[in-house]
C-alpha cells in the first residue's frame, strides 16, 4: 500500500572498529568523517525516507559500541527492536568470526527479526573474507542477505537501508 508510514528500530551491531558509526553518517547527513571517536555504549539516530514504493518510514538507528565491555547493554536496547544490521570489516576476519555473538545477543532479545549481514570498507585492500563465503555464512545463520558497502564511496548504503526498510514492512504485511 503506497502512501501508509512506518516507524521501525534498528540496531546496528558489530565489532569495535567496523565502520558502524560511518556508516549511519553516511546514511543520515550524506557525509563522511576518515575518524570517528569510539561509541560509549550506544548512539541514537534518525531518518525519514520515502521508498520508490511510496511508503514513508522513519529509520530509529541504533548504534552500538563494539568493544566487549559495553556488551551488556546491548540486550536492553535490542528490546522492540524490528530488524538489525550486523556489521563486520571486510579487511579484517576477527570482525567476522565475531557475528555469531551479535546474532545471538539480538536473537535472544528481540527474537528472529530480519538481519542483514554488512561488510564494511569494501574500498580498503586487501579483502579477508570472500563474498561467497559472507553470502553463504548470511544464507545459513538465517540473515535476509549479506551486502558489501563503502561508507567513504558511498557505495551500496542507501541500498542497504532501503531494503531493511522494504523487508520490515514485508514481514508486517504478513503478520
Amino acid at each position: 500500500m503506497s502512501g501508509e508510514s512506518y516507524i521501525f528500530k534498528v540496531v546496528v551491531a558489530g565489532a569495535g572498529g567496523v565502520g558502524k558509526t560511518a556508516l549511519i553518517q553516511r546514511y543520515c547527513s550524506g557525509t563522511f568523517v576518515e575518524d570517528h571517536k569510539m561509541t560509549i555504549g550506544a548512539a541514537f539516530s534518525m531518518k525519514n525516507v520515502v521508498l520508490d514504493t511510496g511508503e514513508q518510514v522513519k529509520m530509529q538507528l541504533w548504534d552500538f559500541a563494539g568493544e566487549k565491555r559495553f556488551r551488556f547493554i546491548l540486550p536492553d536496547y535490542c528490546k522492540g527492536t524490528s530488524g538489525a544490521l550486523v556489521c563486520y570489516d571486510i579487511t579484517d576476519y576477527e570482525t567476522f568470526t565475531q557475528i555469531p555473538e551479535w546474532l545471538k545477543i539480538i536473537r535472544t532479545t528481540a527474537g528472529m527479526v530480519p538481519v542483514i549481514l554488512v561488510g564494511t570498507k569494501y574500498d580498503l585492500e586487501p579483502h579477508e573474507i570472500e563474498l561467497d563465503t559472507a553470502d553463504q555464512y548470511a544464507t545459513d545463520s538465517k540473515c535476509i542477505m549479506n551486502v558489501w558497502c563503502s561508507s567513504k564511496l558511498d557505495v551500496n548504503i542507501e541500498a542497504i537501508f532501503a531494503a531493511m526498510a522494504k523487508w520490515l514492512i514485508y514481514f508486517i504485511q504478513q503478520g
